[in-house]
């Protein structure tokens, strides 16, 4: 009895490795544009930071300019994407967030990055740029 447990729980640990290297290779290719819906604007710019290292966190401010009024949004949630190998791998990401109430329920006008610029890695695993986001409408 004491061996069937044993081996169910290295057999468990061993799957558990696998599903969690497994998920960082396949989030971080560049997804395809969407087949369904449209790209809508208004067209908002941003920078992104995907930090891979322990903090394994993306945080994003975006800008939009109102009646000569600069407005800023800031977001900071776990990283899902994994680390991306270049200027490509953001393109074409759904955000899910609600940007400046442009879109209030992001199932219906989800946010979405079109172009990238000034791609860099940082010091360790770290990795900045400047974003497009335009919205995708279903």
């Amino acid at each position: 009895m004491k061996t069937r447990k044993i081996l169910m729980i290295v057999g468990l640990l061993a799957i558990g490795v696998f599903v969690a290297l497994g998920s960082q290779a396949w989030a971080g290719g560049p997804e395809n544009p969407p087949t369904t819906g449209t790209i809508v604007g208004p067209e908002l710019w941003g920078t992104m930071t995907l930090d891979c290292s322990a903090l394994n966190v993306v945080a994003l401010r975006v800008k939009r300019v109102v009646d000569c009024n600069v407005e800023t949004q800031a977001f900071v949630v776990p990283n899902t994407w994994g680390c991306p190998s270049d200027e490509t791998t953001p393109l074409n990401r759904k955000l899910g967030v609600t940007l400046f109430g442009i879109n209030p329920n992001p199932a219906v006008m989800d946010p979405i990055i079109t172009k990238v610029k000034n791609f860099q890695k940082e010091t360790g695993d770290v990795y900045s740029f400047d974003v497009q986001i335009k919205f995708w409408v279903p």
